[in-house]
């Protein structure tokens, strides 16, 4: 057990704990990747769009599941940043703390969020604004987008703002309602385990879809399909 780095909340341990979670993220991305793959080469993301309910609801109400879904991200943010008391002097505004007003909302879940007996209320709440913020995304911009813009960076965000003020819940779980999920004492859903998962496939997806790699990917299409540029050229001459 070792401090390999300092951060705002202290010192970033690094213990076999550490390791054993972060090798259990890279353990569940070889498992991910090729499902991923998978579905993107099938073209499975836009199939999980199109069903009927979906489909429906995003005629007419897409622009305000949309805003719904922006509001419930900022809300996130927020709650994810007013659950860490080294960052709550940033959030001041004139010397006037706006985290609270927040936080006082808490107590219909019993309690203060940074009181006590409040911290479960508060990784609910924070959970079922996430899980909502989803799905009103799903149905504005589609599940993959929803899924690429804001779950996955989300959870990057959330464990990196872990990381820098409060490193010594690292090796804690992300969630109270899975705290029993644990292998010998260690989390199995942890803060390093979901760092690593997102970070890799928010980095994946950012390098997947780049523009050079979809230029690329049309160009290739193009070869394989010698009749495709000819319908393309035919198209843009109409």
């Amino acid at each position: 057990m070792s401090v390999i780095a300092t951060t705002f909340g202290g010192g970033l341990v690094w213990s076999f704990v550490s390791q054993f979670e972060v090798l259990e993220g890279v353990v569940a991305v070889a498992a991910l990747l090729p499902l991923a793959v998978l579905m993107e080469s099938r073209g499975l993301g836009p199939r999980l769009d199109s069903f009927v309910l979906t489909a429906r609801l995003r005629s007419r109400l897409a622009p305000l599941f949309a805003f719904l879904g922006v509001g419930g991200m900022l809300s996130f943010a927020l709650l994810v940043l007013c659950n860490s008391r080294s960052v709550n002097h940033i959030l001041d505004v004139n010397g006037v703390n706006i985290v609270q007003y927040p936080l006082s909302l808490l107590g219909f879940l019993g309690g203060s969020a940074l009181g006590q007996g409040g911290s479960l209320g508060y990784g609910a709440l924070a959970l079922v604004t996430w899980a909502l913020s989803i799905g009103a995304l799903s149905v504005g911009i589609g599940s993959a987008k929803a899924w690429k813009f804001f779950a996955l960076p989300s959870i990057l965000f959330l464990t990196v703002v872990v990381l820098l003020f409060d490193p010594g819940e690292m090796d804690s779980q992300a969630i109270n309602l899975v705290s029993d999920l644990t292998f010998d004492g260690m989390s199995l859903l942890s803060n390093w385990f979901l760092l690593t998962v997102s970070l890799f496939f928010t980095v994946y997806g950012l390098v997947r879809h780049r523009p050079g790699a979809s230029r690329q990917g049309r160009a290739g299409d193009s070869k394989a399909f010698p009749g495709f540029s000819c319908l393309e050229n035919s198209d843009r001459q109409r």
